[in-house]
């Protein structure tokens, strides 16, 4: 994939200089970490795709262990069922191609999670074809895998482990109850249990080879919950392991190695989990799962962990890079996993810890690739590709909203692309209170808006980091290292107003989700600035934010096959006056039929009428999910809990602050569920599914060409567990599914959905880019417009990418460069503007000031 500009010079081999480096990157796989595998790559084919000295493949593992070159424009989906079923004969490598493949490697990047990637079986197949490849090899992988392999090597070397009992498929489903006895005889007894809290976990269940915490529970002294934890653990592998409950800090940790291939341990992170078990939501959906300090809060504890993850790394015979997890328990540091191939996703533990020692997500990837390739990569040729631009983006991420979380993996997202394009980039932390502070790479990593403002507000703590920093810099450089380059990634500036944040700016990138950096408000003052900056001016981000005012403009003038769902307003006041007029379940459902009547349909949708990314979306049925939901936002609750609308309702998570407006609109499903297949959702499996649905949700992204009108993506049809999209789905790297619509249509079909599309994004007045999300009806062919987004979510996991990588040939660092570009030619170069003016722009039309 070239991501080289095109003014760019050749960035092939001159006569002064090497042919670039071959390098094949390896992902998926049979097991269920396959999609976790699919994110982890993004950095990687980021970072290398614009590294002149760097030829890049990637090559897909399917279940069965077939291979596929995959094609860049796969590169960034969301899950490896995006693309799966759009593979053809000409894209499999079998037999002598995959051999060829391999042998004309400089270097393999194995990036496969659990079995035949972290078991150590690919790599013996690389050795065989005498490939170079990073990370540990087979025996150190083939026995980190194995829990219990794992413990003994490391109760050998004299490290503390858990108390464990490994069962196998045979006895347990023989006789559970008995092969639950034999498991607690041989595990300490947990402590007494609060008769208040029968189901407190006392033993922790695991598959005996697998990560990212599939098939991991945490069960009470019970027989039949038990029984049930290690039916789950055994869809995962075939033997069940079951620990002592570990009750502590829990730490994870990477290690890397210094030039003499000794073992250096980052600064571990502390776990603060919201819930009993880390499990795959909390560590993949970003702030919201689990609160994380890097380093250890207790300074004391910081160097005991460091000690024992280098030991375990030694112990096992790791090299190159591992994470080491485990829990502090008193005075004991236990390790009770070791990651060979951890997860790398753009805000991983791993990119984290080693920008907290001034390694950035293109430096940590470069040295590893020079540590193990089979020649050195050339030095990139003066003006090549990252290296042409030099324009200063500050890029705007968190807020006031609930969209916060998801403003910070998009701005960091976004900030990392636009430095692999040679962009002077900053980032700028804006909180609840409105106010601006730059903030190094490592704040920017943080999974959790919270998290950062703690440091910005912590500066004792900061200077810990800082001297921590230094200190194991040093010993990765093998000796003294620059203070400087340590602690680069660790700065914070001042807080401060709009008007200095972005000071000295040539572009603001709008990060920003809901509110203020959605509404036009920021749009407004930034133009009074002069500083350029992405996506729609202010009328257009104004129309488009307010789901009301969006759904009213495109019902009064429709484009031709449009239409919006039948809705109607509805405020605080209105939903207090149902409140009290309705007392018991007859009158809420007496409410909920006349409601149902005015809209035309049976069932219902309600949503915050100005807050995004599935926030407070909820679909409802009937009267006792009506005044549930009614209850929970006239007493500002911050979520609905699992259940709380009835059995099997999912949590969701409502709008902070909690807005007075929302809007109640038709709900486009089917009189009766379509069930969704069992297996991978890939197109293939969806096929009768999609045709069984009136109602087809799909998301569509437009970009602003360069002569006028807009470039329309080919929709993606949105997949849903239930009846509305959850924060996961959109979010959660590996969880949710896009597959194309020209999957399941013809060309004509499908471009007469682009066209409307593109209507849509015209009569609303849409600039530089945005994402249309509606439904399309296949009785009508009417296309049913939800909602616009003008600054969609821009995060790692977002289809917009792989859209435009289809519909424009645009890789997301080119993309977001084109983003730039347009609002540059928009906007034109920055300009000066009167102080007192842009303060005063900041709270135009009675707004909340931007100021501090």
């Amino acid at each position: 994939m070239q991501l080289a500009r095109e003014d760019s010079p050749d960035d092939g081999a001159g006569p002064d200089r090497s042919p670039p480096l071959r390098v094949g990157v390896l992902f998926g796989g049979p097991s269920d970490e396959r999609n976790i595998s699919a994110g982890s790559i993004k950095p990687w084919v980021t970072y290398l795709a614009a590294d002149p000295a760097v030829d890049l493949s990637v090559v897909f593992l399917d279940r069965e262990l077939r291979a596929w070159r995959l094609a860049p424009r796969w590169y960034y989906t969301n899950t490896c069922e995006d693309f799966e079923s759009e593979l053809g004969p000409a894209d499999r490598l079998d037999g002598d191609a995959l051999d060829a493949w391999l042998g004309g490697l400089d270097l393999a990047v194995p990036i496969v999670h659990g079995r035949h990637g972290e078991d150590g079986e690919l790599q013996l197949r690389l050795e065989r074809a005498g490939v170079p490849y990073l990370f540990s090899g087979p025996d150190a992988l083939a026995t980190t895998l194995d829990k219990a392999a794992t413990y003994e090597v490391l109760r050998e070397a004299g490290l503390p482990v858990p108390a464990y009992r490994v069962l196998d498929r045979a006895e347990l489903e023989a006789d559970p109850a008995a092969a639950w006895r034999r498991a607690r005889a041989a595990l300490p007894a947990p402590p007494p249990q609060d008769r208040g809290a029968p189901d407190a976990p006392a033993f922790a269940v695991k598959p005996l080879r697998a990560g990212s915490s599939l098939g991991v529970a945490l069960v009470p002294d019970d027989a039949d919950a038990f029984a049930a934890a290690a039916a789950e653990a055994l869809r995962h592998d075939d033997r069940v392991v079951v620990e002592e409950l570990l009750e502590g800090t829990e730490f994870s940790a990477v290690v890397l190695e210094d030039p003499a291939g000794r073992p250096v341990a980052l600064a571990p992170t502390e776990v603060d989990k919201r819930d009993a078990l880390y499990d795959l939501r909390a560590k993949y959906l970003q702030g919201e799962g689990a609160r994380l300090h890097t380093p250890l809060r207790d300074a004391g504890r910081i160097e005991p962990v460091r000690r024992a993850a280098a030991r375990a790394f030694a112990a096992l015979g790791m090299r190159d890079m591992a994470r080491v997890d485990g829990f502090l328990c008193g005075d004991r540091v236990l390790v009770t996993d070791v990651n060979g191939i951890s997860g790398m996703g753009l805000s991983s533990f791993v990119f984290l810890q080693t920008a907290m020692v001034g390694v950035s997500h293109g430096e940590l990837i470069g040295r590893l690739v020079d540590r193990r390739a089979r020649r050195p990569r050339s030095a990139p040729a003066a003006g090549g590709a990252g290296l042409a631009r030099r324009e200063r983006v500050h890029v705007l991420l968190g807020g006031a909203t609930s969209e916060r979380q998801v403003s910070r993996q998009s701005g960091a997202f976004v900030g990392l692309c636009l430095l692999a394009r040679g962009f002077d980039v900053r980032f700028v932390l804006m909180d609840r209170g409105s106010r601006f502070t730059e903030v190094g790479l490592f704040l920017a990593l943080h999974h959790d808006v919270e998290e950062i403002e703690g440091l910005v507000a912590d500066p004792a703590r900061r200077a810990d980091v800082a001297a921590l920093a230094r200190t194991i810099a040093a010993e990765l450089a093998g000796g003294r290292a620059d203070d400087d380059a340590a602690t680069r990634h660790l700065a914070v500036g001042p807080t401060t107003d709009l008007a200095g944040a972005v000071a000295g700016a040539d572009f603001a990138f709008l990060a920003l989700h809901g509110g203020a950096g959605e509404d036009g408000t920021i749009q407004a003052a930034l133009e009074v600035l002069g500083v350029p900056y992405n996506g729609s001016g202010p009328a257009a981000s104004r129309l488009c934010s307010d789901k009301w005012d969006a759904l009213e403009r495109l019902a009064a003038r429709p484009p031709e096959g449009v239409r919006t769902p039948r809705h109607r307003a509805v405020d605080r006041g209105e939903l207090l006056a149902w409140w009290r007029a309705s007392e018991g379940a007859a009158a809420w459902s007496a409410r909920f039929e006349r409601l149902a009547r005015e809209l035309g349909s049976p069932v219902l949708v309600i949503k915050p009428r100005a807050d995004g990314c599935s926030t407070g979306v909820k679909v409802l049925r009937d009267g006792a999910e009506l005044r549930g939901y009614v209850g929970a936002v006239l007493r500002l609750a911050s979520e609905l809990r699992a259940g709380e609308l009835g059995p099997g309702s999912r949590r969701l998570k409502l709008p902070e602050p909690s807005p007075e407006r929302w809007v109640l609109e038709e709900a486009l499903v089917e009189p009766e569920p379509v069930p969704l297949p069992a297996g991978d959702w890939n197109a293939d499996n969806l096929r009768p599914w999609f045709a069984a649905k009136r109602y087809v949700e799909i998301t569509c992204g437009v970009l602003e060409r360069e002569g006028g009108g807009f470039r329309v993506a080919v929709p993606s049809v949105t997949v849903a567990a239930a009846a509305e999209l959850s924060l996961e789905e959109k979010f959660q790297q590996g969880t949710g599914t896009n597959l194309e619509l020209a999957s399941f249509l013809d060309a004509p079909a499908v471009e007469s959905v682009r066209a409307r599309v593109g209507a849509v994004a015209e009569a609303l007045g849409v600039e530089g880019y945005a994402r249309i999300d509606g439904f399309w009806d296949r009785a009508t062919g009417e296309l049913v417009v939800l909602e616009p987004n003008t600054l969609c979510g821009l995060t790692e996991a977002t289809v917009l990418y792989t859209q435009m990588l289809g519909a424009a040939g645009l890789a997301p660092a080119e993309l977001l460069e084109r983003l730039v570009d347009l609002g540059l030619r928009r906007r034109g170069p920055r300009r000066a503007a009167p102080p007192d003016e842009g303060r005063a722009a900041a709270r135009a039309d009675g707004e909340a000031p931007c100021s501090a």
